[in-house]
């Protein structure tokens, strides 16, 4: 998912829900291992609104 549409564009909604964090990314080499941003916060923010959005992907499969 690290270098898809769908993540980018989650990316984007983040950025943009998250506006006044500091959104300064990490090399891509690093996004593989979990690291997107270079503040730690901000990184641990995202990766729990990604995993936000995959519960609400699975929970919208399975009710259809």
């Amino acid at each position: 998912m690290i270098n898809s549409k769908e993540h980018y564009d989650l990316m984007d909604q983040f950025e943009k829900g998250f506006y006044y964090l500091r959104l300064d990314k990490e090399e891509r080499k690093l996004w593989q291992n979990g690291i997107i941003y270079q503040n730690g916060e901000t990184n641990n923010l995202f990766k729990a609104y990604r995993e936000g959005y995959a519960l609400g992907k699975v929970v919208e499969r399975d009710e259809v």
